[in-house]
């Protein structure tokens, strides 16, 4: 009942500053809960694996997560301290049952060890002796589902890759939601179903990603160079040295290798979230303060009168913490709901489903908001309390505040730390927009404008031809050209003597169907069987500026042209070098359309496919809309900071509220006076947002050179990146500036309305 009566005492006596106060704080704390539940759910990945201790990921000192094959049997052979030693490929394979249903499924190609490695849940069938057949299958029970229903999945037959047929010999439980490691069916590597392969210097060698579990006593620490030199003589030149045990607790937040099949945290964005927690935080904080100081100004009279009947000051400083926690509870409660309310918002930004519990599980975490909170309370309690009951009751009946040296001076250092992040937010937020705006405008070298990709199967490459032929027969259809390998998705490597080369295998209609420039020399020509090549203007440089292409070999290639540089990796790396061939290996078909009905003729393109190529999984993708796919992550960091940055200027409206509710409280008296001396309306405007905006400025000047830092730093990230011009650091000084005047404005400007008698009664 107590806490009630001063609930009903808070929220009756100020109802604008305790919503302002509260709500703030609430929605604050509802922002930061939901991104620490995010954060917090990101490093529980990989955590669900039981003896997750004894669990390593073999990786190359120089960024491959490559090991040959062959390193298996050796490993789990010649050293004891191994328990168990699997090979891993990963990929999206169709899988047809019943010769009619079609399912891209995600399968780990892999051995029997890869259940010791990653202990598993087994549910029906036999584990034991797993892949002693090769065509043997394991699924996971949400992929049994999927394609079994309710019918019991054991012993049945199903077609993979349009390759190999398999027999389901048991069901495991599916492998942890929050895994690096994500697969629904598990094939065997002896199939060769998947795989990958270096040559060089006429010697081959098959490539897997390696996984360990050690004993239990055993230190990875002390194996790593046996390791590496027990892979060494297997391995082929460009993978020879040292290689590392990294614990796969951390391969979810390691990023560096390329292609290693895994899922991986977004780390940036993790920062990025982490800091800006941070920063909310500390604004809803500094917020809270100001106005709780600003609303105990307004109590002087009642202080004043409680002093004088008896009440001593041990008193009334308990009156103010106890409020104090009444509010902080009152705040905490309401972020509770609101976080509820804002979970849908920030999944849809994040991309993943956001549970609070993952908080609230943590009793570590519990007892540190706890303490925070309590810190809060009671500094928003005490030093309120302590400024004003420095006063004389006498001072404090007549409502008049004695200006002391470095009185509340606290309140516009909170003042400039808010408008630093603000100005730094709003900096980030533009240079993030103009950024990304970048991407998406500049010109990639080649049209991806009615540009389509359509994924072949290896195994229909016999049909190729015929479909080529219908397709160009469409009315609708430009062009079209065959390619293993795609702009954006190259699939093929080469090296030699350091120059490495990016290669994709097309024909003669590569040129035309992508638009592309031709510097030198001539296009491939029809029918073509020779080994030759395109070169691009990097690579041309690169091998030393040739005056001629001509008589000129590269891999074994007869180089008969050289095309303009266009971007066939994302822009995050400079144009590389690359090598068009003329091999006959088919991973896509690319067509171009003249506008017109796209619809239409992706409806004929389907009947063709299913014509040519029945059972075969039709599906396809536009170029400009699957090359925006890979900039999803700086979207989403776009969207973040956009999201944060309004509260963040929300918050710093509300503290600069606070503090102008203060400021005019206290210069009643001064603005009576100028009035009655013939100041205008416009005068006092002008007089209290000057003193308002010199610490608003110092903000501003603070944030400019952060916010230029920070982006700067994040814009070496792009290899093809926008430039951080003047306009970005004016445009968010004036925002800042004008939210700050906004805000100041209506609160002097009632100020400056009033009577001037009535201002000088009451002061």
């Amino acid at each position: 009942m107590r806490i009630l009566t001063i609930y009903y005492r808070l929220l009756s006596r100020n109802r604008i500053f305790s919503l302002i106060s509260i709500g703030g704080f609430s929605i604050s704390l509802a922002v930061v809960m939901l991104l620490l539940s995010f954060i917090r759910a990101e490093k529980q990945y990989d955590r669900s694996f039981p003896g997750l201790d004894q669990i390593y990921r073999i990786i190359h000192t120089e960024n491959s997560a490559f090991v040959p094959e062959q390193a298996r049997q050796v490993l789990e052979s010649d050293f004891p301290q191994i328990l168990a030693a699997t090979n891993v490929i990963i990929s999206k394979e169709p899988v047809i049952w019943n010769n009619e249903y079609n399912y891209q499924v995600s399968i780990i190609h892999t051995d029997s060890s890869f259940f010791k490695v990653f202990s598993s849940v087994f549910v029906k069938g036999i584990l034991k002796g797993i892949f002693s057949d090769p065509h043997q299958a394991v699924l996971t029970e949400s992929c049994a589902r999927r394609i079994f229903g309710d019918k019991d999945p054991v012993g049945k037959i199903l077609n993979v890759s349009h390759m190999e047929d398999v027999t389901v010999a048991a069901i495991i439980e599916d492998l942890p939601e929050k895994s690096s490691l994500q697969g629904e069916m598990f094939c065997s590597t002896e199939l060769k179903i998947r795989y990958s392969r270096s040559s060089s210097n006429g010697k081959s060698v098959d490539l897997y990603k390696s996984f360990l579990k050690l004993q239990p006593d055993s230190k990875a620490g002390d194996l790593e160079k046996e390791v590496s030199s027990a892979i060494d003589p297997l391995d082929m030149e460009w993978l020879k040295g040292e290689y590392l045990l990294q614990p796969f607790r951390e391969v979810y937040f390691d990023v560096s290798l390329p292609h290693d099949d895994l899922v991986h945290a977004n780390i940036k964005l993790i920062r990025l979230l982490s800091w800006l927690s941070l920063i909310i935080l500390f604004l809803a904080v500094f917020n809270y303060i100001n106005l709780t100081i600003a609303q105990s100004t307004g109590r002087l009279h009642e202080l004043g009168v409680k002093q004088v009947f008896g009440a001593d000051r041990l008193q009334l400083i308990g009156q103010f913490l106890r409020e104090a926690f009444a509010q902080v509870l009152l705040a905490l409660l309401l972020s509770l709901v609101l976080s509820m309310l804002l979970r849908p918002l920030l999944n849809g930004i994040l991309g993943k489903d956001i549970q609070l519990t993952q908080l609230l599980q943590e009793p570590s975490i519990l007892l540190l908001v706890l303490a925070g909170l309590i810190v809060i309370a009671v500094l928003s309690g005490i030093y309120p309390a302590l400024a004003i009951l420095r006063l004389q009751p006498s001072l404090m009946l007549l409502k008049q505040m004695v200006h002391k040296r470095g009185l509340f001076d606290i309140r516009k250092g909170l003042t400039v730390i808010q408008f630093t992040a603000t100005a730094t937010l709003i900096i980030s937020l533009l240079t993030l927009v103009k950024q990304v705006r970048y991407v998406h405008e500049k010109d990639l070298g080649y049209n991806t404008e009615w540009l389509l990709r359509i994924p072949v199967h290896w195994r229909i490459n016999n049909y190729v031809p015929v479909l080529l032929e219908e397709l160009s027969k469409l009315a609708n259809v430009k062009s079209v050209c065959p390619t293993h390998g795609t702009p954006g998705e190259i699939w093929n490597y080469s090296s030699h003597e350091g120059l490495e080369v990016s290669q994709i295998a097309s024909d003669y209609r590569f040129f035309q169907t992508f638009e592309l420039d031709l510097i030198q020399g001539r296009n491939l020509r029809e029918g073509e069987e020779t080994n030759v090549c395109l070169i691009n203007q990097t690579m041309l440089n690169a091998l030393g500026r040739w005056d001629s292409v001509e008589n000129r070999k590269v891999f074994g290639s007869k180089v008969v042209g050289v095309i303009g540089d266009f971007h066939f990796k994302d822009l995050y790396e400079p144009i590389g070098n690359l090598q068009i061939t003329n091999e006959k290996m088919v991973s896509h078909l690319n067509i171009r359309f003249h506008p017109g009905d796209i619809s239409g003729s992706i409806d004929q393109i389907r009947k063709i496919f299913e014509k040519n190529a029945p059972g075969f999984a039709f599906s396809y993708e536009f170029y400009d809309a699957w090359l925006e796919s890979h900039y999803r992550q700086e979207e989403k960091r776009a969207q973040s900071i956009r999201l944060l940055s309004v509260i963040a200027v929300i918050l710093s409206c509300m503290g600069l509220f606070g503090m102008a509710e203060f400021s005019t409280r206290n210069r009643m008296r001064e603005i009576g006076i100028r009035k009655v001396n013939g100041a205008n309306t416009f005068n006092m405007l002008h007089l209290l947002n000057t003193d308002f905006l010199k610490w608003v400025g110092a903000g501003i000047l603070l944030g400019i050179p952060l916010g230029w830092y920070f982006m700067h730093r994040w814009l070496e990230d792009f290899a093809y990146r926008t430039s951080l011009d003047w306009w970005i650091f004016a445009l968010a000084a004036t925002i800042t500036i004008l939210v700050a005047v906004l805000t100041v404005s209506w609160q002097t400007w009632r100020a400056a309305r009033r009577n001037p008698a009535e201002s000088l009664r009451y002061e």
